[in-house]
């Protein structure tokens, strides 16, 4: 499994149920649009770039992970007799809490950073609101971009087909007539 895929994972397990949109955290799907489907988190494939070492030594890199997430919120529609826009305004109100719980739910999440995580650091993160929907239920969506840095070695790369050592056979040559001193060791597999 590669670093990207067990970060991916990492990320899902963090945000489902820790954000308003509680379970419903998609990855690689498409997402509900049912009517109190809202709020919702998708985590699509998450995009690296990689700069090596150098040409000397085995292959090896320092690794930038971008993750994406698209938080979407609906809210229901304006009470009647308030403004035109509130419905509006509580979709991005409601859209900001939900970015603050997203980089809240990652950034420093031991399970991305901690002693055996994969993340070295967090290097940068970008907000960006997609789109506002007016309308009685207006639609939010904030795309929210987290960029992680690792380290891909030689293990993570290409690797020789071998056969497994199964066992080794030593045997020490005596002169003839002496009994043949010997030692097998089978290896479990």
């Amino acid at each position: 499994m590669s670093t990207t895929s067990i970060i991916r994972q990492a990320v899902v397990a963090a945000l489902t149920g820790t954000t308003d949109a509680g379970n419903n955290v998609f990855f690689a799907r498409t997402w509900p649009t049912q009517p109190g489907s809202y709020p919702v988190l998708l985590v699509p494939p998450l995009d690296e770039t990689g700069q090596s070492w150098g040409n000397s030594g085995a292959p090896a890199f320092n690794v930038t992970v971008t993750l994406r997430v698209f938080a979407r919120f609906q809210e229901n529609g304006s009470e009647p007799g308030s403004t035109p826009d509130a419905g509006s305004a509580a979709a991005a109100i409601a859209l900001e809490r939900l970015r603050d719980q997203v980089k809240a739910a990652i950034i420093n999440n031991p399970a991305l950073m901690g002693f055996a995580g994969p993340i070295q650091q967090f290097s940068a993160f970008r907000c960006h609101t997609t789109q506002i929907a007016e309308g009685e239920e207006p639609l939010a969506q904030m795309a929210i971009e987290i960029d992680m840095e690792t380290v891909q070695g030689p293990d993570d790369f290409y690797q020789p087909v071998t056969v497994p050592l199964e066992g080794i056979d030593v045997t020490v040559r005596q002169p003839d007539g002496t009994t043949q001193p010997g030692l097998t060791i089978n290896l479990p597999q």
